[in-house]
């Protein structure tokens, strides 16, 4: 064999070698992703739902201009990529869109960007049936439903960009009896509306997304039944929950009589996981109770509206909202037969969490017994908290408490508080209370105390609280540092004031209650005061009780 034939062949047998080594990597690997496309154009699906069918993992579906169907269910990880708010509409539905599969081993990552999504009307949810026993008594997800997956560790994992998620509405059909006792020792009936917006078991990412106008329980019109209404905007109940450079606007979450007991979170709910928020804005949010409760009904089941803008839970590892305005929400309360309990018209917090750099401002709550009998109760204006905050203004919160025929108890215009509080500033809160037939027990117009406070460079100035009753307690203008455990109040604990000033603050009542610690009411064998550098000064009538 001449040189030249045993190169050729040498050649030939390493061309193929290779070719049979490409050939097995290009089986090897996974298919490219395909891009699908929704609309009008040749080729194009004439709906979602038939082209998230014929997607695969990794696809990508673009959706022209247009209205398009909702009632869409997404099992497989896609990019969804509309073409802006404004123009690629997602109408309609029981839920708009179902990402993942209630109690699959496995849930899709899906992102979503430059849509609406709109319209939907959720009246149960693919919890129902395995939580009670029967479709219709559990409604979630009105705009976005995330189910839980099979261990009820997580759901899908899901990214929405650019987009908007508004007027979608979540109502239960019918009611089962078993709730806590009512009269007659038979069980009251429950019936849930959550999660008006989004309803989440997922991890879910929303940056740059508006979610607005979303009604659950009575507010959304379709229905009554409700007894318990969480979380208008977005419930969140198992993964992380991110919110950057987003709206959270004018949700409501409402239940009223015969059946309704908590209304609760009305821009947010969080049953769990975790919270982090940066950039935003939760503005105009509602939880509305309507109830027609006597005492011992009322008495048995807590019955309350809470959290006006968003209510994290004890369930929630960790939780933290930075460079966020918290603005114009509220909690109220009505109770035509028995006693009415409301309270954090801004954030309602059950363990402990930070806030950097945010306003918190002009959120109200609003409690009233309106019946022949029947106590009212009301607090934190801008929401209870446990925690580190930094560089905060809680400003122009109000509560305002009344009862008919019973007592008042109203506290805290800005916040029940128990952590350290940095550059901060508490100024122009409010609290009242009315009990023309009754006492009244008003303490805090800026902070009622909630476990041991340190102040430090901070301002309490320009709150004020005022009482219209028979008898009764006014204490605190700016602080209330009295340790309430044995009446089933918040703890008490130090006050340490660094650098700080309790300055303005005013008290005021009729029927000759008088006013005490206008700036400081304390309790020195329960919540010393321990003053550096810090001056109380300008209060009305006086400047500090027990320091």
């Amino acid at each position: 064999m001449t040189r030249k034939s045993m190169v050729r062949r040498l050649v030939a047998a390493l061309a193929m070698i290779s070719f049979a080594g490409a050939l097995a990597a290009l089986f090897a690997q996974p298919a490219f992703a395909a891009n699908l496309c929704v609309g009008s154009r040749p080729g194009c699906f004439s709906n979602l739902q038939a082209a998230v069918t014929a997607a695969h993992d990794g696809d990508t579906i673009a959706i022209a201009p247009g209205t398009y169907a909702g009632g869409v269910t997404i099992d497989v990880s896609v990019n969804i990529v509309g073409a802006g708010a404004p123009s690629t509409v997602i109408r309609g539905g029981g839920s708009v869109l179902t990402i993942g599969v209630y109690g699959a081993s496995t849930e899709p990552t899906v992102s979503i960007s430059g849509v609406t999504i709109t319209g939907g009307v959720a009246r149960s949810s693919p919890e129902s049936v395995p939580f009670v026993g029967t479709a219709g008594v559990m409604a979630r997800g009105g705009g976005i439903e995330i189910p839980p997956n099979a261990d009820f560790t997580g759901g899908a994992t899901v990214t929405i960009s650019n987009s908007v998620i508004t007027g979608n509405r979540v109502a239960p059909m019918s009611a089962l009896p078993i709730g806590p006792p009512c009269p007659g020792t038979v069980p009251c009936p429950y019936a849930g509306a959550y999660g008006g917006g989004i309803d989440s078991w997922g991890t879910l990412t929303l940056t740059n997304t508006t979610v607005s106008n979303n009604r659950i329980g009575s507010a959304s019109g379709l229905s009554t039944v409700a007894s318990d209404a969480e979380g208008g905007g977005i419930n969140n109940q198992l993964g992380a929950l991110t919110i950057t450079n987003s709206i959270i606007s004018d949700n409501e979450a409402s239940a009223t009589a015969p059946n309704g007991r908590f209304a609760d979170g009305g821009g947010m709910f969080l049953g769990g996981g975790t919270l982090t928020m940066d950039g935003s804005t939760v503005t105009g949010n509602s939880s509305a109770l309507s109830a027609a409760e006597p005492n011992s009904v009322a008495a048995n089941n807590g019955s309350q509206a809470v959290a006006g803008g968003i209510h994290v839970t004890g369930n929630v590892s960790a939780a933290s909202i930075g460079n966020t305005i918290i603005t114009s929400n509220s909690a109220s309360m009505t109770n035509t037969l028995g006693d009415a309990t409301a309270f954090s018209g801004g954030v309602h917090t059950d363990g402990t969490f930070t806030l950097n750099n945010d306003v918190i401002a002009n959120n109200s709550v609003r409690s009233a017994a309106l019946g022949a009998s029947g106590d009212a109760e009301g607090d934190s204006g801008a929401g209870e908290m446990d925690g580190t905050i930094n560089h905060t203004r809680f400003i122009g919160n109000t509560v305002t408490v009344s009862s008919a025929n019973g007592n008042t108890t109203a506290s805290s215009g800005a916040s029940i508080f128990g952590g350290t509080m940095i550059r901060s500033v508490i100024a122009a809160n409010h609290i009242s209370a009315s009990s023309p037939n009754g006492s009244v027990f008003l303490v805090g117009g800026g902070l009622q105390q909630g476990g041991p406070v340190t102040l430090q460079n901070t301002t309490v100035s320009g709150n004020s609280g005022i009482a219209n009753a028979l008898t009764g307690t006014v204490q605190g203008g700016g602080i209330f540092a009295v340790d309430e455990t044995a009446n089933n109040g918040p703890p008490g604990g130090p006050v340490t004031l660094i650098n700080s000033s309790i300055l303005l603050n005013r008290l005021s009542a009729n029927h000759g209650i008088t006013p005490q610690g206008a700036g400081i009411f304390d309790n020195p064998l329960t919540s010393p005061v321990t003053r550096t550098s810090s001056l109380i000064a300008g209060n009305i009538p006086d400047q500090c009780d027990g320091c």
